[in-house]
Order: structure tokens, then C-alpha cells, then sequence
């Protein structure tokens, strides 16, 4: 089917979505799971929601064990070919319990009382690097969990005996009953349309740079009942007629947006956009560009540039490359883009939208002061439009909810060659993203709640106008 042809009868879609719905009904689990244990013990570990969403808190409770018994408490799934893996350490109550909203982690991947803990902290055990991040590539198939308890201090690479207990738990980011439409043609990405009857509010979501698509949160929009358009624009100067203009991502941003709000499961006059890095400051030209858009949310994405109109024009000389540097962690890129006399903001408060901000203030590739400048060159009379929430200690991959965090990525040669502020000497390097992991993931939590309820306010229940 070609992603430009797209035109879906409600019929057809209905009819798709009731057997969609039928056959997750048939193969779900139940939403609690209770413990396989080994012969023996009188122990038990219930895990729930056993089958729930990413974004959903699990709560895991361990029953049966001695008063005060210390026992390691280790989650791992295998993503992408790669085995994540966290663990803790718990000491039971007098009742021989654990709580994970409640217990204490004494030692492990984290410390104290973090209920979402062992999701958030998971690591990569089996790449060349331990900065490789866990991304869901097949949305439309859960994540699959294991959550093991075995006595004692349990280190990790060390043998040990077998758990004493087991749970399993699926994480889906694609609720049963979402359609996923892949598009193929000029425009390249995935739609993601909430179940029931539309027309549906409609979003736009992107990411950074450095990654041709991924489909995580817009799956978990379109759970949330907006349809969301995921969209790929890396490849947009591979298309004749895009390869040298200035503005092709843009240009081909507006030409996607644009189809897209004209199906008919889109209410045109509900419309947002939503980016992350590079994303964000397309979103915020996209608002700036068409009077349609109603919200905008950027995460960690520049929102000033040296001139106005800033994909007009070639900028020779920004980003500084040489103001990119190396430490034993990564590449920082952040003051690549520095600005000197002429700090233009991205007025994506022309039309009228509404613009959320979200900022990690150890954001290691895009400087967090610059969106001090944005909301300081905003005209008095349009300042009551911008919302901005800083989070202390998160990095610039702020992700839904309990995502793991990682400090670096390792993106490769191939996909740093695509970047316009990496030097070339630093194409083999790690790149930072910054954040430390238990603010970063407090930051992903309350920034993904204020994130849902400006779109709810914003765009889901706005007024046509």
C-alpha cells in the first residue's frame, strides 16, 4: 500500500480493529502474574499488571520469604538481539515481604526507594559498549520481561544457583486495538490510529538527527487516542529536487504534515506536533509555518538559530565545529552551537499555538540556556504562550516513563557522517547525551504527565476555531 494513496474507509478500519481486538482478547495474558518457584519453596512473586503499557508503574510483591532475608531481585529482557539487565538488593520485612513501592534498595543498579527502579536502570550486557540504548524497534510486539529473585547477595557475571522465584511481565507500547500503517513512496515512517470512531486529534512526532525513525512514542500517543504520523527525514535529500535546497527537511516536513491532516481519520482541527533534538525544532518551525498546528511540544530541541527563517538560508560557519570536544565519555556537541551577536528565536507563536518545553539541564548536546534566550526574544504579548519545565541532572534523551537512561549513545560512523556539527575526526566516538540516571528518570515520569495533559488541553479538547 502506498503511504501517499492512503484513504481508509471507517468501514474497512473498523472491521480490521475488531479482529486486531478479537485476537489480542484470545492471546493476552492475565493481568496479574504469580510466581513460578522451584519444588519446595512456600515463596511468591506477583507482578502487577503482568501485561501492561510502558508507561504504566508495575508493582511487584514478594511474599513467603524469612523475617529481614536478603535476597537480589534481577529484571532482563533481550531487545534487538541484545540482553538489558538491572538488579537490587532487598531485605524482607517481618512478614518476609517486599514491596517494590515501599522496600528499600540497599545496593544494585539503584539505591533507596524507586518502584520503577529495575526498568529504568537496565543496561546493555552484551554489546561491544554498555551505552547501547534500548530502543523498540517492532512496536506492534511486546517487551518481554523476566523478573528473577535468588538469595543473598547475587553479583552480577557470577555463577549463582537458580532463582527461587520467576515472574514474567510484557510492556507493550502499542495498545490492542491501534492500527499501524507503514508508509512507504515519498514519505517514509508509520501512522498509528487510535481505536474506536474518528476523526482522532492528529499529531506529528520526530527525533533527533542521528536515527532514520522510532515509532516508541508515537505508538504510545496513538495509545493515548490522537493519530500520529511517526515520520522519517533523513533520507529527504536522497529525493530529486531536495538534494541541495537548505530547506528540505522542512519543506518535506510541511508537504507530510500537510497529506496527513487530510485523512479522514485526522480532525484538522485538532493538530499538533512533537519533537525531540532535531525534532523539536522542526516541530516548533512547523507551528511557525502553518497556522493549523495548536500545540507543540519540544524535548531538548533547538528553539534559536543566528538568523530568522533559519531554513532559508545556508548558515557557513554554525555550528562550530571546532567548539566540539572530546572527554573520556563521549563527544559534548552542545557549544557547536553557540550563537554571538545574532540570536534569532523560532516564533513558533506566530499563529497562536500553544509551545511546551521540556529541558534536561545536563542536556550535553543542546545547550539548556538557549531556551532562556527563546522565551526572553518572545514578544511581551505572546509570552503567555510558552510553558517551559527545567529537570536538574536529566540528559537530552528525555523518553516516556521508564525508559532506560543512558549517558552516551554510540551511533557509528555511518550515521555521525549525516551529522552537520560532528568533525570528522570524531566519527569513531561515543556521543553524550548527559544525565544521571535516577533524575533523568524522574524527569521521563513528570515530563511525560505534563507532556499528556498539555496535548489533552491543547489539541484533544481545543475548541475549532
Amino acid at each position: 500500500m502506498q503511504g501517499n494513496d492512503i484513504k481508509l474507509s471507517y468501514t474497512v478500519m473498523r472491521s480490521l480493529r475488531r479482529l486486531e481486538v478479537l485476537g489480542n482478547h484470545v492471546n493476552i495474558k492475565s493481568r496479574t502474574c504469580s510466581s513460578v518457584t522451584p519444588p519446595g519453596h512456600g515463596s511468591s512473586i506477583t507482578v502487577t499488571p503482568s501485561v501492561g503499557m510502558v508507561d504504566e508503574p508495575v508493582n511487584i510483591h514478594i511474599r513467603g520469604l524469612d523475617a529481614k532475608q536478603t535476597v537480589t531481585v534481577v529484571a532482563d529482557v533481550v531487545e534487538n538481539g541484545m540482553r538489558f539487565e538491572s538488579r537490587c538488593v532487598y531485605q524482607a520485612d517481618r512478614n518476609g515481604e517486599i514491596d517494590n513501592f515501599s522496600s528499600i534498595s540497599v545496593d544494585g543498579s539503584f539505591k533507596g526507594i524507586e518502584p520503577m527502579g529495575l526498568f529504568w536502570s537496565l543496561r546493555c550486557l552484551s554489546a561491544p559498549k554498555q551505552s547501547a540504548r534500548l530502543v523498540k524497534k517492532d512496536v506492534s510486539t511486546p517487551m518481554n520481561f523476566s523478573i528473577k529473585v535468588y538469595p543473598d547477595v547475587h553479583e552480577e557475571h557470577v555463577p549463582c544457583c537458580q532463582p527461587i522465584m520467576e515472574a514474567k511481565v510484557q510492556r507493550l507500547y502499542k495498545k490492542p486495538g491501534v492500527r499501524r500503517i507503514q508508509l512507504t513512496g515519498k514519505f517514509r515512517g508509520a501512522i498509528f490510529i487510535p481505536e474506536g470512531n474518528g476523526p482522532f486529534p492528529g499529531l506529528i512526532d520526530m527525533f533527533g538527527g542521528l536515527v532514520s525513525i522510532v515509532e516508541t512514542r508515537a505508538a504510545l500517543l496513538a495509545s493515548h487516542g490522537y493519530a500520529t504520523l511517526a515520520l522519517s527525514y533523513m533520507h529527504v535529500r536522497t529525493i530529486p529536487g531536495f538534494e541541495d535546497r537548505p530547506d528540505a527537511e522542512v519543506i518535506y516536513m510541511q508537504e507530510a504534515y500537510e497529506w496527513f491532516m487530510e485523512q479522514d481519520y485526522v480532525d484538522k482541527h485538532r493538530l499538533g506536533a512533537v519533537g525531540l533534538c532535531f525534532g523539536g525544532l522542526l516541530s516548533l518551525t512547523l507551528a511557525y509555518i502553518l497556522p493549523q498546528v495548536r500545540a507543540v511540544v519540544n524535548i531538548n530541541g533547538l528553539s534559536v538559530t543566528p538568523v530568522d527563517d533559519w531554513f532559508m538560508h545556508e548558515q557557513p560557519g554554525w555550528p562550530k565545529l571546532e567548539n566540539v570536544y572530546l572527554t573520556h565519555e563521549g563527544i559534548v556537541v552542545k557549544d557547536g552551537f553557540a550563537l554571538d551577536d545574532r540570536i534569532s528565536p523560532v516564533r513558533a507563536w506566530k499563529h497562536g499555538a500553544k509551545i511546551l518545553v521540556i529541558v534536561g539541564e545536563d542536556d550535553k548536546q543542546v545547550d539548556p540556556n538557549s531556551h532562556t534566550d527563546f522565551y526572553e526574544l518572545c514578544p511581551n504579548e505572546f509570552k503567555h504562550l510558552i510553558e517551559i519545565h527545567r529537570y536538574p541532572g536529566a540528559g537530552h534523551l528525555i523518553e516516556p516513563p521508564y525508559s532506560p537512561h543512558v549517558r552516551a549513545t554510540t551511533p557509528g560512523r555511518k550515521r555521525m557522517r549525516t551529522s552537520a556539527v560532528v568533525p570528522e575526526k570524531f566519527y569513531d566516538e561515543d556521543i553524550m547525551a548527559g544525565g544521571w540516571p535516577d533524575k533523568h528518570a524522574h524527569a521521563q515520569e513528570d515530563s511525560w504527565k505534563k507532556i499528556l495533559n498539555f496535548l489533552e488541553k491543547n489539541v484533544k479538547n481545543v475548541n475549532r476555531r
